[in-house]
């Protein structure tokens, strides 16, 4: 007789799916309310932290399967039913047919495949018993850390809860956003290295003793840092500062990597870090104010006319744009609009145009299979010489090498 656990808090949730179990295998098995020898649990997930529920159960009873019975609205956390290395998972409202046939696979592996477990399964189960509380923990911690980043976490309560797979750790406060491509693929490809494990051994080797955390998306990589309460800036930071730059250097002169990184403001409230993150994000993509491969969300200006005049530049900037055009939309003469907007960009409007302009080109080049000299007329250039000639005063590299280049992909 097999005994099963249906831990669902709704009652008519409860008794629809006991019936089904009582209809369909009264012989075979039995509905127990402990956890004493159990074969299967079928458990509900109606809010993120019933995951760790899941993750503590599983440890208490190792030979037990587990079924979760996910909220739709959760469907997003899902991927945690592969970390935990469950072979089923059911979504809300289930039906009858699916329920059942589901359940009957479950006991079909007991029957079948009773001595499945090997002895280097005991022994991982073992390590994993003994490593302390959280055991591997590291899934928890990055689907909080991407829920956190995301904005998703809003409550004190999901905080305290998050000690459970953050043991020890201080909450990070500031969030670098970080892309790249590498300026010779095939050497990279004949080396056999991925540029994304570099870039991360890279930081790590430069931030020893700090506690970093990388979260990996697709085309960005981010990169958590906790700073001290003495820095209101990572700006005021030097010495990080300097290991950052230093990190870039080494990328470009030993791997050819190529780095552009955004850094958001330090909130020292983690309910908050999330605008760290869309800050780090736009001050990837914005003209810097010093240098290009390291730019602050601080130096972005906050004036609201100048913002105004760096839409409109976006908006229009293939077009045959003049400074008493841009000028004329905040109502300002030219010579005063042209001191106040190099004071707040860092850039006069020349370069500041020509370098939205080669943010344009670079997007270009690497979605887009237009000739060089169609992008160099579509941005408003005469000739396709001059347009790459500029191009690699700014980007260091001509359009025809840039398109050659290999963006990092980090997952």
């Amino acid at each position: 007789m097999y005994r099963i656990l249906l831990s669902v808090e709704d009652e008519r949730e409860y008794q629809k799916l006991g019936g089904w179990i009582h209809e369909e295998c009264k012989e075979s098995c039995k509905l127990v309310e402990h956890e004493n020898d159990l074969h299967i649990a079928i458990i509900e997930v109606n809010k993120w932290h019933d995951w760790v529920k899941i993750h503590r159960f599983r440890k208490r009873n190792k030979g037990c399967r587990i079924i979760p019975l996910l909220d739709p609205s959760l469907l997003h956390t899902s991927p945690l039913a592969i970390e935990f290395k469950l072979t089923y998972l059911l979504v809300k409202s289930v039906k009858q047919r699916v329920f059942l046939r589901t359940l009957k696979r479950a006991i079909d592996e007991i029957e079948t495949e009773i001595n499945r477990f090997t002895e280097s399964d005991e022994l991982f189960h073992s390590i994993v018993a003994d490593s302390g509380v959280g055991g591997n923990t590291l899934p928890f911690k990055e689907a909080f850390l991407r829920r956190l980043l995301s904005g998703d976490v809003q409550t004190e309560e999901e905080l305290l809860q998050s000690r459970f797979f953050l043991p020890g750790e201080a909450f990070s406060n500031v969030v670098l956003f970080i892309q790249g491509f590498v300026r010779c693929p095939a050497k990279r490809r004949e080396e056999g290295w991925q540029a994304s494990i570099v870039i991360q051994d890279s930081f790590k080797k430069q931030f020893e003793g700090q506690q970093l955390t990388f979260l990996s998306y697709r085309k960005h990589l981010l990169m958590l840092l906790q700073l001290q309460t003495e820095y209101g800036s990572m700006k005021h930071w030097k010495e990080g500062e300097a290991s950052i730059l230093e990190t870039i250097e080494s990328l470009e002169t030993e791997y050819g990597i190529q780095l552009y990184i955004g850094v958001g403001s330090v909130y020292r409230e983690p309910l908050l870090l999330h605008h760290s993150y869309k800050e780090a994000c736009k001050a990837r993509r914005t003209s810097p104010y010093e240098r290009l491969q390291l730019r602050y969300f601080e130096e972005i200006t906050n004036d609201v006319q100048i913002t105004k005049c760096t839409e409109y530049i976006s908006r229009f900037c293939t077009e045959d744009l003049s400074i008493k055009q841009v000028a004329d939309q905040i109502n300002l003469s030219v010579p005063y609009f042209s001191r106040i907007f190099k004071q707040e960009t860092g850039r006069n409007f020349v370069e500041y145009v020509t370098f939205v302009r080669m943010q344009r080109a670079v997007w270009l080049l690497r979605h887009t299979d237009h000739t060089i000299e169609a992008i160099a007329e579509e941005l408003g250039y005469n000739t396709p010489n001059y347009f790459s000639g500029t191009f690699k005063k700014y980007v260091g590299l001509s359009p025809r090498d840039y398109r050659a280049t290999e963006e990092v992909i980090f997952v």
